[in-house]
């Protein structure tokens, strides 16, 4: 691939179309095509390039696609590299919204809103379980994860995930630290990079302050404040934002409409995030193009933010993984929360609902199908209780 970004832009808009199966699909695919078959970069580097975007938050996959863009051709390879891999989703999310604003969730419709709530149950169940395996392994990150499931399950509101991350980040910060890492991160850094980092850091922050402050009603910057905040705050990526989402668009949004989106992104490839196209969509139906357009721009822009700051540090912010368990234990215990409600509580509600609930788990924990094979069975489903008339 020549290092244009044209030609990024053309591969990653191929790599768009079809990268199914999750974020850790979306890096096995990179790691793919870069490494493996086009040697364009070394297995260390990509390695630590993966490391780095798993610190900080944000889209983890499509922050290590802008990071491979950025190495090509410079932050115009980032963008290039970000368009492509964003447009096919958000395109086909887009579409989605525009079927829902269209009566797609009513009578003849609202089959295909069941089976997209019945796919987030398997999704989201198989999310918690790995996420606990991986991120929960002693005692004070279970404990962690709990408090926070029960204190958000309680006190679902944005406010409440921030200070619920801000004191699990303090916690890992005094508590996790790594005593045998002692250097200063800034030691080899040029002064106007480092000066840009922290006035890009700065304007980090701001926005989280201010997204969190607006209260004049107005659904555009409500559209942007939900969506930058949702993006700033998301360690992980993928599943992760959910919550986080949730939190910010339900209500006014009806829970279902909600959760009907996040059962489109399963069946989409690319990047989850562009769940925020559909969700401009439906929340603004005067100008959904153009909301979709807002939504996307402000769920990634934070996430963009953060990895120019960490490809300026680079390897100097490894020190920081081991303080990060506790905020990664709290992701988990929110996730939780999601799960319980709206997930279970939207999509399981009579006889045949728990059946097709069992089904998509069946498929997706225990058979550990791929997301688009649980899409999949799910509408054929739903579709044939549709025609029973049991649903």
């Amino acid at each position: 691939m020549k290092s244009n970004p044209l030609a990024i832009f053309l591969q990653f808009l191929w790599l768009g179309c079809t990268s199914f199966g999750g974020p850790i699909a979306h890096i096995g695919i990179f790691r793919q095509q870069f490494v493996e078959k086009e040697r364009r970069i070394s297995e260390s580097d990509y390695a630590s390039l993966v490391a780095l975007c798993q610190l900080i938050p944000g889209p983890a996959s499509s922050q290590v696609g802008m990071g491979l863009g950025y190495r090509f051709a410079g932050w115009r390879g980032a963008s290039a590299a970000w368009l492509g891999f964003t447009l096919p989703s958000a395109v086909l999310m887009l579409c989605a919204g525009l079927w829902i604003l269209n009566g797609g969730g009513t009578i003849s419709g609202a089959w295909f809103i069941t089976a997209m709530k019945i796919v987030a149950v398997g999704i989201v169940t198989q999310a918690v379980l790995g996420m606990w395996k991986q991120l929960c392994v002693d005692r004070e990150t279970k404990i962690i994860a709990l408090i926070t499931a029960i204190a958000f399950y309680s006190v679902p509101t944005a406010l409440m995930q921030v200070s619920l991350i801000a004191t699990a980040l303090v916690a890992g910060y005094v508590l996790a630290s790594d005593p045998d890492t002692k250097s200063n991160p800034s030691i080899g850094i040029q002064r106007n990079h480092l000066l840009a980092s922290v006035g890009v850091g700065v304007v980090w922050v701001l926005g989280i302050v201010v997204a969190l402050s607006v209260t004049n009603g107005n659904v555009w910057v409500d559209l942007i404040a939900g969506h930058y905040i949702s993006g700033a705050l998301v360690f992980g990526g993928g599943h992760v934002v959910l919550p986080l989402l949730e939190s910010e668009f339900v209500p006014p949004m009806d829970s279902s409409v909600f959760l009907a989106g996040y059962g489109f992104a399963q069946a989409m490839p690319g990047p989850l995030f562009t769940i925020a196209s559909y969700l401009g969509a439906v929340t603004i139906n005067q100008s959904p193009l153009v909301a979709a357009m807002v939504g996307v721009l402000a769920i990634f822009v934070p996430g963009a933010m953060l990895l120019s700051i960490a490809l300026i540090f680079g390897d100097r912010l490894t020190h920081w993984k081991r303080r990060l368990v506790f905020v990664n234990a709290a992701v988990v215990g929110l996730l939780f929360a999601i799960l319980i409600n709206p997930v279970f509580t939207e999509a399981v509600y009579s006889e045949v609902t728990t059946g097709l609930a069992v089904l998509s788990l069946l498929t997706c924990v225990v058979l550990k199908r791929s997301p688009l094979e649980l899409v999949t069975v799910m509408v054929i489903a739903t579709y044939l209780c549709h025609w029973l008339e049991w649903i």
